[in-house]
């Protein structure tokens, strides 16, 4: 079952900014995405069921979300990448996608491809 494309999470976005306008150095960046796991634990809690059934759990999980740091970064704080195009990247790691992919993908030449 492909995983469904959760809304964006605005205040989540708005404390990763506060946070990071707060902090100076060159690890400010990472800082502030990953404090308090505020974006894995949104994401985890719209897509634990369907992740655990396919047998990811919350620390393969975060290992998994752990890849996309720059992405993380380029969606909260320099705005570079949408909300949607940020999920799709992370889901595309799992056997499950997204549903938004899954509906891409209907009705054309890649149905037939794998």
């Amino acid at each position: 079952m492909p995983l469904p494309i959760p809304p964006e999470p605005r205040d989540i976005k708005d404390r990763i900014l506060k946070r990071r306008n707060a902090c100076s150095g060159s690890g400010c960046d990472a800082f502030a995405v990953w404090f308090g796991n505020e974006v894995a634990k949104y994401l985890w809690d719209h897509w634990s069921k369907e992740l655990g059934r396919v047998g990811i759990s919350w620390q393969k999980f975060l290992a998994i979300l752990g890849n996309h740091t720059q992405e993380l970064i380029d969606w909260a704080i320099k705005g570079t990448l949408r909300w949607d195009d940020l999920v799709k990247i992370i889901a595309s790691e799992t056997p499950t996608g997204t549903a938004a992919a899954a509906q891409e993908r209907r009705g054309g030449i890649l149905d037939y491809l794998g």
